[in-house]
């Protein structure tokens, strides 16, 4: 297995496996329902019986059932892939793809998706991982709508928790954002808090090497120009998991932990579903 962007090659050290002290395993995927809210373009999730018991005379007296499901990669827990967003560098208007630390490729995709680092070509993630509470830190069960998350947000939640980003370390935000899903609150979608461009650059100097948060995009939005995924994913080659369940972690006050995430071979794709687990 090869390196991808900033991710390196999986590998379980000793090191790793001295962060899971308890035992304790955490889920942080959402489930997907009918009706979930995503980004505007994108297409939610649907099911549809395929099979339905008893349908198979052939294999009686067994019975099978079946179904097909059908949405966007970029729908409920899931992680980008580095040819998810683009940039237009310059007047021609040319897209514009990481290829390295501040180096870029012009896009380019066919009938079968995407050829460029695409989904198939992430490898297995096994990392330390930290949480940052930030709606903890500022005394709130929920940040406001729309609320952009500072370098000075997440210097004081570093030092609140006493955390600290390393090289190699995943980052994932709370916001609280979770609670406005599991209720069906609309500023999930339309008014979502999370990272500003200052954040992003603090965490990806300190040697983040991937971004997670409890809502649909990470960053703040509105504004819609995707400034922190420009950043981070085109010119930093930091990928980011999207749409997690935080709140057991933070409600255990886990701060710490052994991040396993396994996106799957989908070739072409900028995307896949995941169920990140969380050991500590």
């Amino acid at each position: 297995m090869s390196t991808y962007g900033v991710l390196s090659a999986p590998k379980v050290t000793p090191e790793l496996l001295s962060l899971v002290r308890t035992g304790r395993v955490f889920s942080l995927a959402v489930p997907f329902t009918s009706g979930m809210p995503v980004p505007g373009p994108m297409v939610s999730y649907t099911i549809s019986p395929h099979l339905r018991h008893g349908d198979l005379k052939d294999i009686s007296p067994a019975s099978a059932a079946a179904e097909v499901i059908t949405m966007s990669t970029h729908v409920g827990t899931h992680i980008d892939a580095l040819c998810h967003i683009g940039e237009i560098q310059d007047d021609s208007g040319t897209v514009k793809l990481h290829n390295g630390v501040d180096q870029t490729v012009p896009a380019g995709q066919a009938y079968e998706g995407q050829a460029h680092l695409d989904i198939s070509q992430m490898p297995p993630i096994i990392t330390r991982a930290i949480l940052l509470d930030v709606a903890g830190f500022k005394g709130m069960d929920v940040l406001p709508d729309s609320y952009a998350i500072s370098a000075e947000d997440i210097q004081g939640t570093l030092d609140a928790q006493r955390s600290q980003v390393q090289p190699g370390t995943a980052v994932l935000v709370r916001t609280g954002f979770y609670k406005h899903l599991r209720d069906g609150n609309l500023a999930y979608r339309d008014a979502i808090a999370g990272l500003n461009l200052s954040a992003a650059q603090l965490l990806a100097e300190r040697g983040m090497t991937l971004v997670g948060a409890d809502n649909m995009t990470v960053e703040a939005m509105p504004p819609y120009d995707h400034s922190v995924h420009r950043f981070l994913l085109v010119h930093c080659g930091i990928t980011h998991l999207e749409n997690l369940n935080l709140e057991e972690l933070a409600g255990q006050r886990v701060y710490e932990f052994l991040l396993i995430v396994t996106p799957l071979p989908l070739t072409g794709a900028t995307g896949s579903w995941v169920n990140p687990i969380a050991m500590a």
